[in-house]
């Protein structure tokens, strides 16, 4: 088994499971639970069988090409999460979509007393979709890079689950949630397999083989340690 594919596909579609399920509750909590939960549904189902397709078409692209294109995408995802991660940290902030799931997101709910809303249905759909595909690209790109298809679809089923678990049970305490460490351990894991990949596919020799990769992982979370200490020296300075 694979752990690491496992691991990054678990943190990096919890990240993206996390959001859709606050953005979820938060539509819900406003009088919209059918269109929250059916949204929710059709949105992630829609995006699992575009992924499903496309990502057996994939596979007849030739390794090298592959390598270098995921890692340059698991690298701007991962820098992207890296880099707003340690600024919250550092700053003790939480993340907009668990303080303030529609407002971060420019979402603006279709007031109405009775019936269904196919207006807010429609927003549920379009949010899931577009946090969807991000897990489908995270998935895909890990699972085409490693050939460890197994677990990269098994952590970010593993994943949906838990989030699942979590909002029905800690439903009233999701801003107990660390959703800012879980962002940046994904992000970390994410840039570390990106570089890696990417030297695979441009030729670069590793000097440990895969072990190279926890080298990494280890590298970026020092750097990610180090650059919070040092914003939060930088605060407190001023």
């Amino acid at each position: 088994m694979n752990v690491g594919i496992f691991v990054s596909a678990l943190g990096g579609a919890s990240v993206e499971f996390f959001e859709t399920a606050a953005i979820a509750y938060a539509i819900g909590r406003s009088g919209y639970r059918r269109e929250a939960t059916l949204g929710t549904v059709t949105g992630l189902a829609l995006v699992g069988i575009a992924a499903a397709v496309l990502g057996t078409e994939l596979q007849l692209i030739p390794l090298r090409f592959l390598q270098i294109g995921i890692g340059l995408v698991l690298l701007w995802f991962g820098w992207g999460w890296v880099k707003k991660s340690v600024l919250r940290q550092a700053k003790g902030k939480r993340a907009g979509w668990v303080t303030d799931p529609l407002g971060s997101e420019g979402i603006t709910l279709e007031m109405q007393r009775r019936g269904f809303s196919r207006l807010n249905f429609i927003v549920m759909v379009k949010s899931a979709a577009l946090e969807g595909l991000e897990v489908a690209i995270i998935v895909t790109t890990l699972g085409l890079a490693s050939r460890a298809w197994n677990e990269a679809v098994w952590g970010a089923a593993l994943a949906l689950a838990l989030t699942v678990a979590v909002v029905a049970v800690l439903h009233g305490h999701l801003l107990k949630v660390p959703e800012v460490l879980i962002k940046l351990s994904a992000g970390v894991l994410l840039m570390a397999f990106g570089t890696f990949w990417l030297g695979e596919g441009l030729g670069l020799p590793w000097p440990f083989g895969d072990v190279s990769l926890l080298g990494l992982i280890i590298l970026y979370g020092l750097l990610c340690g180090l650059a919070i200490w040092w914003l939060r020296a930088k605060q407190m300075a001023h």
